[in-house]
Formats: C-alpha cells, structure tokens, sequence
C-alpha cells in the first residue's frame, strides 16, 4: 500500500495537462502585472489596493495550503480531530485574533513589513531580531510547501520527488518577481475558487463511501485508536496524543498557541492587512477568512478521518499522502484531475507569499538601513533578487527535510517564544521598552532550547515533540521579562509610542474600527 500511495498518478497525463495549464496561466498573470510594479509598494502590498473580494481569497488561500490540506487530512488519518489542533484549529483562531486586535492599528499604520512596526515601536536593534526570527519562520513555512508541491508534481508526471522540487520552485520564483502581490492576489482568488470546488466534489463523495455523513459520525475511527472526535485530552493513558500530565497540558497549550499566537505577528499574514484599501477591509477580511478557514480546514479532515474508516491501511510516514490518494480513488479521472490542481493552487499561493515576505524583509528592511540612500528602484531590485535567493535556498531546506506538517507548524511555534511578547505589549501596554523588549526576546529563546533540553534529553520524549512543549514556557517566561525589565528601566529606556510609518502618534487608535477613540 505504501508503493500504491506515492505512485498512484504517475500515468495521469489528464492530471498533468491541467497542472500544466494552471502553471502557465499564473506565469502569464505574473507577466501582465509586472506592468503595475513601479516601486516596491506596488511590487510588496499591490499599491494597498485590494479590496475585500480579492483580500479574503488572498488570505484563505494563502494559509490553506499543504498543512490544512494534506498535511491535516494525514494527522487526521492518524490522530483524529486531536491531531489538528494545530491547523486548522489555530490558524483559524489567529486570523479571528488578528481582526480583532492588530489589523487595524497596523493597517492605520501604513507599514510596509511588521518590523517598520517593531523599528517605531523599539528601534532598530528589536526590529532586526524580528526580521531573522521572521526570515528563519518563513523558511520553513515555505520548505513545507515545495515539498508538498513537490510531492503533487512527482505524483503526476514520475519524477523524482528531488526533481519535481526544482520544478515547482522555478513557476514559483517567476510569478513572484513578476508580477509581486498583484499577481499573486489574483492566483490567490484563483485558488480559491479551485479550492471550494474541489473540496465540494472530494468531501460528499468520500462521506457517500462511508455511509453518509450520520453514519460516519457514529463509526468513525483513527489509526491511533483515540477518541476520533475528542478536542481536550483524554482521560487515563490516553491523555492528549498519548502525553498525560504535565507533557500533555504542555503540548494541548502549544497545539492551540503555535499557530495562532504564534503567528499573530507574521510578515505573510500581517501583509494582508497592509495590502488591504483601508482598516475597515482589513479588519472585515480577517474576521471572514477566519470563519471560513475553518470550515474550509475541516472537509481535508473529515476526509482524513474517513478514508482510515473506509479501510484504507497505510504507514504513519505515508499518511500525508492520503487526500490526493482519496481525489484519484473516488473521484473520476476529470474530478480528481481538478482536485490534484486545487492542491497545487493552494501550494503555490503560499509558496509565492512567503517568497515575497523573504525578499521584501531583507530588501526594504535590511538592505534599506545597510544602504539608507539607496532609492526606490534600487530597493525593488534587491527584493526581486532575493525572491530568487531566499527561495532557492527553502528548495534546498525542503529537499533535505521532506516532510510537510511539522516543518509548517514549526514556522509559528518559531515566533511565540521570541518576538509574540513584544509585539503584542508594543500595541496594547505604553511602558513596554526597548531593553524589556530585546531582553525579552533572548531570554525566550534561552527558556525554549533549555525546556527542549531537558524535556527531550532528561524526560526521553521526541524531539519533535519536545520542541512545542518546550515554546509554552519560554513565551510565559518571555512575557514575564518583558514587563519585569521595561518596568526595571523606564528611566534609562524610556518607552516610544506607536507611530505610523510617517511618524504620526496612532497610539490612542481604537482597538476596533467601531471603536470609540480614546
């Protein structure tokens, strides 16, 4: 069955006509806006111009990528609605998070990358931490996809799965420096219209094979043998993913945080917000993207949940093979070639973002303070060079790795233990600090490699595993450090208020657009 799984597509020439005409119609889109890129304004957030029809689909389709779709229908084989806490779960909750708390203030701002915020809010020195936690979180975020993509075109064309990774990066790279967040906006909402169509042909199928939807309820069952619809640990030997005491709660907390705390700051989301007409789109949008994350996450589940009881047997390192294995089965070939597309669509949007959010931290970010003379044209020129280099160098992160789930949830988990403290105190507490934010940030990720330490070496728990357990008391000791120092040195540090991007005080902006101003 393992054999069956990777090499299912390789004679679907139908499967490969449609990636293939997908894959030229981005590259084209990617040529037709590179007319609209004058400056990196325009290349970074598509001139602040989309509105909400172009802003929800950018957003889903950015973060429902191989993680909620692939990945989670593997975790949901093997684990059950406990095995995807982590996503969609939590994405979904991050994004909500997000609208009511940061995408006003932010978007009111006019940043161009988080770390202008960081830049006003702390200085400089806090705002360079940010970009290498956010450079090193966006690498993995985007090795998982070109795995994936990988993966898809392997399936379908033989290749190996190296080679197919080459493949996927090249479509990738070209549609990016092209076209920027224009084009990849628009791939975006082509994205997700392939998205809810195929989720819409896969999901009542695979239900109608196990019975209908009340029938599966009633006997649906994981490869783990754990209560298949539990959401909170279980009680006895159980406990959550088979971790009880103090490991268990540890990891539940991490599941919930790691993606939604964690990625409350992240350059690929935020820039959404940035990229949005006004604070009211922004806040709409990410309220809406929320809701229907979610309920768009949850059929990749479903289907995972219901293939294992179907009765399809497979290994535990096969599992993230079971949503394009479940397309090609129950599908007809058109339907199931639609599908495999739909995967790819929603890849490469994410793929395509993250490149941009590399490129653009360094260009506009680093480089700008490296060479502060350096002009428009000149900035946008190094960020379409280093959409090259950063994803050539994410290529080589996932051929090395190649897997999918745990490399995309570690990009968030990166985040919560170092940065999460001080951009959430830097919106919402006036005495938080330059010195309690740099503190702050250094001591979570001492706390982080100690708990991962000892929970791994001392307590013998896997490495994997012990990463996340490990990030729940390195964000609360960071947190703690924040307010203890920035409270310790409000003399010698005193604290900046938030500014915009052109210097004015928007400190007092309300938490909500319906908000009262303060």
């Amino acid at each position: 069955m393992e054999e069956n799984l990777l090499t299912v597509f390789t004679t679907s020439n139908l499967i490969l006509a449609a990636l293939g005409v997908y894959l030229v119609v981005i590259v084209i889109l990617g040529l037709i806006y590179a007319r609209k890129i004058h400056d990196q304004d325009d290349l970074v957030v598509a001139g602040r111009q989309l509105n909400i029809f172009f802003l929800v689909p950018s957003i889903i389709a950015t973060w429902i990528c191989a993680g909620a779709m692939m990945g989670a229908a593997g975790w949901a084989y093997l684990y059950g609605m406990q095995g995807v806490i982590f996503d969609p779960w939590a994405p979904a909750l991050g994004m909500v998070l997000v609208a009511f708390f940061f995408a006003y203030r932010m978007r009111k701002a006019k940043y161009l990358t988080v770390t202008d915020f960081f830049d006003t809010r702390y200085g400089t020195r806090m705002g360079f931490l940010y970009t290498i936690i956010q450079i090193l979180s966006a690498m993995a975020w985007q090795a998982g996809q070109l795995v994936a993509l990988g993966i898809i075109v392997s399936l379908t064309t033989g290749f190996s799965l190296s080679f197919a990774i080459v493949i996927a990066t090249v479509a990738i790279i070209i549609v990016t420096t092209t076209g920027g967040l224009w084009a990849l906006s628009r791939v975006d909402a082509i994205g997700f219209v392939l998205i809810v169509l195929g989720l819409l042909m896969l999901f009542p199928t695979v239900m109608g094979e196990v019975g209908g939807i009340s029938n599966f309820f009633a006997t649906a069952q994981n490869w783990a043998e754990l209560p298949t619809w539990a959401m909170t640990p279980v009680a006895g030997d159980q406990g959550y993913l088979w971790y009880t005491g103090i490991l268990g709660i540890l990891l539940y907390i991490s599941a919930w945080a790691a993606l939604s705390l964690g990625d409350v700051q992240s350059q690929v989301l935020m820039q959404r917000a940035l990229a949005a007409k006004d604070e009211k789109t922004a806040v709409a949008g990410f309220f809406a993207s929320g809701v229907l994350y979610l309920i768009l996450g949850l059929m990749p589940v479903m289907i995972g949940i219901a293939v294992f009881t179907w009765g399809l047997e497979t290994t535990e390192a096969q599992a993230e093979f079971v949503l394009p294995w479940a397309a090609y089965t129950f599908l007809p070939d058109w339907a199931g070639a639609l599908f495999i597309v739909t995967i790819a669509a929603a890849i490469v949007s994410t793929a395509g973002n993250n490149s941009l959010v590399m490129a653009t931290l360094i260009g506009h970010n680093i480089y700008r303070h490296i060479k502060p003379e350096a002009t428009s044209a000149e900035i946008l020129k190094i960020t379409r060079i280093f959409v090259i280099v950063a994803t050539l160098i994410t290529m080589a992160i996932g051929l090395y790795f190649e897997v999918i789930y745990k490399l995309i949830i570690f990009s968030g988990g990166i985040q919560l233990g170092t940065v999460f403290a001080a951009y959430a105190f830097g919106h919402f507490w006036k005495k938080a600090n330059n010195t309690g934010a740099i503190t702050s940030f250094f001591v979570g990720i001492v706390s982080w490699l100690s708990g991962y330490a000892y929970i791994h070496y001392a307590m013998e728990v896997y490495a994997g595993d012990a990463i996340f357990m490990s990030l729940v008391p390195a964000a609360a000791i960071s947190i703690i450090t924040l307010i203890v120092v920035s409270l310790a040195t409000q003399k010698q540090d005193p604290p900046k208020p938030m500014l915009s991007f052109d210097g004015k005080n928007i400190e007092k902006e309300p938490m909500f657009f319906w908000s009262k101003k303060t």
